[in-house]
């Protein structure tokens, strides 16, 4: 049985669920297997998805995975899911709770105890909680093994600095490491403190990277990772941005992922402060565009139009959430998107809006199964003491928030998850110059 991926935009799969023929819409890059012998309907292809053997009707299949990029619904926080062409798995930041956990327990079927996953290259823009506190209960789960860890090298401190962030000397921040050892014998702050505790016990690879760390190379030859932020000072301190929350915001962590022709920024929780710096640089503005953004800071009122004019995106991501409710995004942040944008036809999603789309009670339409338990979108426990059994079912309630975009580096994918029987909002565009 080979393994493939639908080429189509979208295609109907076929299935009997206790002799009665049901559905589901796969969309393209989706994983199938070319099952040998008839289907039971003439001039159908026998196939398997996710482990159920159906049907689809003249499918296009096409042998090499795309590019996927998953940009999670985890509330008010970040968190963004990358499946290179020869399956390298990056994970970039991790939201509040554990809903990142939640959604690779569902991806990877870990409710199978002889399931195991691992992410190659984990990415932590900064370390405010709604970046890192998901991460704690993922790399700490059993059946999932993390190779690398890359952050800015700004920590939170309880006390011995002058700052939160570390010793602010003449408008610049001094404070900063590269290895958990530089972090010994220092009082952490909160989540940062569980943060580093999980790193240690897990033994994980951790690395600070800035702007002049260059390309890095991620294990897969078609895709190019170029680190653009954070920027230091030729004495290696951060400039300091005024206060705690600018300063670890403006120095977030950033970078561009390039297939093919199609580019991807990933901002962070870039501000205004940030966005300046970053575009001051030499080729700054080139060095963003990008037909894919995640824009930063969860659509905040603390942006930078040249910053969106210098990406000038085809399809925009906004990752946020109603709870706790800073309303974002803001009207005049996706107003200044709306400005930026390249195409007669631009895409801007937002995860908060497409999560709205969720049934809070129990039936949930066929394409997110059936919870066999109330819940709402408060109540959902990822948590490794829960059974992965719970967590992959409670999770399917989240999938309407997930935006997925896909490329085979010529062509973007856009799709959201919707209720209706046609079960995705979906879109195809050529990249354009």
């Amino acid at each position: 049985m080979a393994i493939q991926f639908v080429g189509n935009k979208t295609k109907r799969f076929h299935f009997l669920d206790q002799g009665i023929r049901k559905s589901y819409v796969l969309i393209y890059g989706d994983e199938v297997e070319n099952l040998p012998g008839n289907a039971l309907t003439q001039g159908y292809t026998p196939i398997r998805y996710r482990g159920r053997d159906g049907e689809m009707k003249s499918p296009s299949l096409v042998n090499k995975r795309s590019l996927e990029m998953y940009f999670l619904d985890v509330g008010q926080g970040d968190a963004a899911f990358v499946v290179t062409p020869n399956n390298t798995k990056i994970l970039v930041d991790g939201g509040l709770r554990d809903r990142a956990l939640g959604f690779i327990i569902w991806k990877y079927r870990l409710d199978q105890p002889q399931n195991t996953v691992t992410i190659d290259h984990m990415f932590l823009s900064h370390a405010d909680a709604d970046h890192v506190e998901g991460l704690i209960p993922l790399i700490e789960h059993p059946q999932i093994t993390v190779k690398n860890i890359y952050h800015n090298g700004i920590g939170l401190f309880e006390s011995g600095f002058n700052t939160e962030l570390g010793d602010e000397v003449n408008d610049e921040l001094m404070t900063k490491h590269d290895s958990l050892n530089d972090l010994n014998g220092l009082h952490l702050k909160g989540t940062f403190k569980d943060w580093v505790d999980a790193v240690k016990v897990e033994n994980i690879n951790y690395h600070r990277l800035d702007s002049t760390s260059g390309i890095l190379d991620v294990g897969d030859p078609d895709i190019r990772v170029e680190i653009l932020g954070p920027i230091l000072n030729p004495n290696g301190s951060f400039e300091w941005f005024g206060g705690k929350s600018h300063t670890i915001n403006g120095h977030s962590l950033v970078f561009r992922m390039s297939y093919n022709h199609v580019r991807t920024f990933f901002s962070g929780d870039l501000n205004i402060e940030g966005s300046e710096l970053l575009l001051s640089q030499p080729d700054g503005a080139l060095n963003v565009n990008a037909h894919v953004f995640k824009a930063p800071h969860h659509g905040s009122h603390e942006f930078d139009p040249g910053l969106f004019q210098a990406v000038n995106p085809m399809v925009t991501v906004v990752s946020s959430g109603e709870v706790p409710d800073h309303g974002h995004p803001r009207a005049k942040f996706l107003g200044a998107i709306g400005r930026a944008v390249r195409g007669k036809e631009p895409l801007l999603f937002s995860t908060a809006l497409s999560a709205l789309f969720v049934d809070a009670g129990d039936q949930v339409h066929m394409a997110t199964a059936i919870i066999d338990e109330p819940t709402t979108l408060g109540d959902l426990d990822f948590s490794v003491s829960a059974s992965n059994t719970v967590a992959r079912r409670r999770f399917k309630k989240l999938l309407p928030g997930i935006i997925n975009v896909r490329t085979d580096g010529e062509y973007i994918y856009s799709y959201r998850r919707v209720q209706m029987g046609y079960q995705w909002e979906s879109y195809k565009m050529k990249y354009e110059h």
